[in-house]
């Protein structure tokens, strides 16, 4: 039975074209992909931040921007030091069809204007990255689902398992009401490991120790969060219980 499942699978996966033809007008079967994987990443996030009471105008604002900010910094540091001057930085800058992104530039793109918004928005940073971590797992599965098929990988198919098994896990650690940040941490570690075993080139070493940096980074302010605010809050009751006795000495 197992045989014949990955039969089933190879065979399925030789059937996608590269291109698709839909009325003379020919699509990239990979973009198809990516722009599913984008709309569930995009539906989750618009779900979960729903039930959550998130306004949802903004939710969408601030996917937009992350995704917009995302591609930026990753280009500006994916293209830093292959130039010579600054006219010619900003030219390369522009032509972002060309190779020259940084995964550690993406990663600051997309943080940061979510801790900048939620700050002023007044919204909690910690279950907003849960949510998006949420939405992340479920649209990259998607899309490595569509480079499996056309590159014929079926090693990253284990990548593709791993995205909606680590969904289901931090989907079902926050209907346990875990902390927002430990499932963030959660999801950080497991693709850092995801990268460690698919992505082995030296130059992304950088990239998995900031990963797992932020992770335990996040990790130990959202105890210390946790811990300070019950631990005053136990100070205060505490002194206000004292209170009538020292009037009383």
């Amino acid at each position: 039975e197992n045989t014949t499942l990955k039969r089933r699978l190879h065979n399925a996966m030789n059937a996608l074209p590269a291109t698709i033809n839909i009325a003379n007008l020919s699509f990239h079967t990979y973009g198809i992909f990516i722009l599913f994987g984008f709309l569930l990443f995009t539906f989750v996030i618009w779900s979960e931040g729903k039930k959550d009471g998130f306004n949802e105008e903004k939710l969408f604002d601030l996917i937009l921007i992350t995704i917009v900010s995302s591609i930026l910094f990753s280009r500006a540091a994916g293209i830093w030091g292959t130039t010579t001057s600054a006219g010619e930085y900003f030219t390369k800058f522009y032509q972002v069809w060309n190779p020259g992104y940084n995964f550690l530039g993406a990663m600051f793109g997309f943080l940061f204007p979510i801790y900048v918004l939620t700050k002023v928005w007044k919204w909690s940073f910690y279950r907003i990255v849960y949510i998006f971590a949420l939405g992340a797992s479920l649209g990259f599965s998607v899309i490595l689902l569509g480079f499996v098929g056309l590159q014929q990988r079926f090693e990253f198919l284990f990548g593709f398992a791993a995205w909606i098994f680590l969904y289901a896990l931090i989907a079902n650690i926050r209907n346990k009401k875990i902390k927002s940040g430990y499932g963030f941490s959660l999801f950080l570690l497991v693709n850092t490991l995801l990268g460690l075993v698919f992505f082995r080139d030296p130059s992304n070493l950088i990239f998995y120790v900031s990963l797992v940096t932020l992770a335990t980074a996040v990790f130990i302010f959202r105890w210390r969060k946790t811990n300070y605010d019950t631990k005053l809050i136990t100070r205060i009751i505490e002194r206000v219980k004292e209170f009538p006795r020292r009037k009383k000495d």
